[in-house]
């Protein structure tokens, strides 16, 4: 599904209008019955609408005419006053004039109207906000956040629809109905968790229109990206599914190799290599024994890596991770930059292989490997320099300029995971606050190398690897709630790597 700012969305509705010669009215009309059409699933008698003097207030005015005529008990509102609309938002606000229904522009008014509807509709900024939201404003939203259930039209007013941020003050919405495509402002920040139930609905622009203006932002929907997932023949063993090595783990941190290990197990890899510390040995053993065992050496209570057992992974792997649970020490540089420079599979880093990285990242320009970085907004700061502040108001700008820089993927983690080749998107929206906890990227490490191995393009595994850990993590909080563990989206995984994913009921 495709993901728009405000501007490409701009360009769409433009080029429908004067290129494919849509009037804007017609447009503005088809949303009203989108809207209408949401309205009528709820079973709602009494509906408040308050609009605003923008093209998102005459889709609101639109939507009144439309409930009035199905005898609906509607009560209609505008802020600024209603004066100040002009173009097709006025010949809508007209008709209703024209039909002798009142245009309330009082705040304690609202306040009752809003006291006694089932539903109050939010058509009173929409997508144009820029700037943070007036005074006035803010005091109606304020009064549309008391309603019983609230659908906003386009995008919750108040949220900033390229960046999802609060713009001073917003709705929070149960319902957002959104036209064509879905905005960045849905998926992004504060705007994720505000505009509730997304569903986004066709007005009558052509794919065709949609299309010449290449958006390269996209996310999950009920097709893709359960799409990529191969399905396996009868005939198969466990050689046709690759052989992955996953490198780390230290004395004090020997659950998260085992952690890796494990998932790459439960996504399906064929052969798996630990390659550890052989003082851990024993612990990693009794908890993951399907995989093959490479110990090595300690230095400093810390892997000793030489460039020998390196190049015998490299004979035996189809894709490496490195780093996690490997300690952040200084030595390990060498050996990073040694894959780096030598190995020619696929390799993700993560962990603490990515603040060894960090020491140096301009090894990166020398890789023969196609590499993927799965860093959170903490350790994407030690590689850019950014603030966590920053970088996290910033995601796919911060993600994409470094992925671009240094040709690699970026998976920089977080609510809403953004996996970027430098120049596509992908936006996750699987995923839940309880996977806020320790092992949970480590899952993510052993599943990505898994996808790796079995023969999935790097771009393709760090997508399907945020969509399927964040749907296992999904099945998990069903079950434990804020209490689940990385154990627990572990054991999910495998019902996730199965013939007949593409029964999943997705949103």
């Amino acid at each position: 599904m495709k993901v728009a700012n405000a501007n490409e969305m701009r360009e769409i509705d433009k080029r429908a209008i004067e290129k494919y010669k849509i009037p804007g009215i017609i447009l503005m009309e088809n949303a009203a019955y989108a809207l209408m059409e949401e309205i009528e699933r709820l079973n709602v008698k009494r509906i408040t609408i308050v609009c605003g003097t923008g093209n998102n207030g005459g889709d609101g005015f639109a939507l009144a005419r439309l409930l009035l005529m199905r005898n609906y008990s509607v009560e209609v509102f505008c802020f600024p006053e209603h004066e100040r609309v002009k173009g097709d938002a006025k010949l809508n606000l007209d008709i209703l004039l024209k039909m002798g229904i009142k245009i309330y522009n009082d705040l304690n008014k609202l306040e009752n109207s809003i006291q006694y509807s089932d539903i109050v509709v939010d058509a009173l900024l929409g997508t144009g906000l820029s700037g943070e939201v007036k005074e006035e404003l803010r005091k109606v939203i304020d009064i549309i956040n008391k309603g019983k259930m609230k659908l906003s039209v386009d995008i919750p007013s108040g949220i900033d629809s390229d960046s999802g941020r609060v713009m001073g003050s917003c709705v929070f919405a149960d319902i957002t109905v959104t036209f064509e495509c879905l905005k960045l402002g849905h998926i992004l920040l504060e705007g994720k968790e505000a505009s509730g139930k997304v569903i986004v609905k066709r007005i009558g622009i052509p794919n065709r229109c949609i299309e010449e203006q290449n958006i390269k932002i996209f996310t999950s929907d009920r097709e893709y990206p359960i799409s990529l997932i191969k399905k396996r023949r009868l005939d198969t063993n466990k050689g046709d599914f690759g052989k992955v090595a996953i490198i780390g783990g230290n004395y004090k941190m020997s659950g998260a190799i085992a952690l890796a290990l494990k998932s790459a197990l439960r996504s399906g890899a064929g052969l798996v290599y630990g390659v550890f510390p052989k003082t851990i040995i024993d612990r990693v053993g009794a908890l993951v024994p399907e995989v093959i065992y490479f110990p090595c050496e300690e230095k400093h209570e810390h892997i000793f890596l030489d460039d020998y057992t390196l190049n015998m992974l490299f004979q035996k792997s189809n894709a490496i991770a490195f780093g996690v649970g490997i300690g952040n020490f200084e030595e390990l540089l060498h050996p990073l930059q040694y894959i780096l420079d030598h190995y020619e599979g696929p390799l993700v880093i993560d962990a603490d292989g990515l603040n060894v990285l960090a020491k140096n990242k301009t090894i990166l320009k020398s890789a023969k490997s196609k590499v993927i970085l799965t860093p959170h907004p903490g350790e994407m700061a030690r590689l850019t320099g950014y603030d966590i502040d920053y970088i996290n108001k910033n995601r796919i700008d911060v993600a994409k300029s470094f992925a671009k820089e240094y040709n690699l993927i970026v998976l920089l983690k977080g609510s809403s995971t953004v996996v970027t080749d430098g120049e596509f998107i992908y936006i996750n929206r699987t995923g839940n606050p309880g996977m806020a906890t320790a092992g949970s990227g480590d899952v993510l490490t052993g599943t990505i190398v898994s996808l790796l191995g079995q023969g999935y393009s790097p771009f393709e595994s760090a997508i399907l690897g945020s969509f399927i850990h964040g749907i296992s993590g999904d099945r998990a909080y069903e079950k434990h709630g804020y209490g689940l563990t990385a154990v627990d989206l572990i054991d999910n995984l495998g019902f996730l790597f199965k013939k007949d994913i593409g029964s999943l009921n997705l949103e």
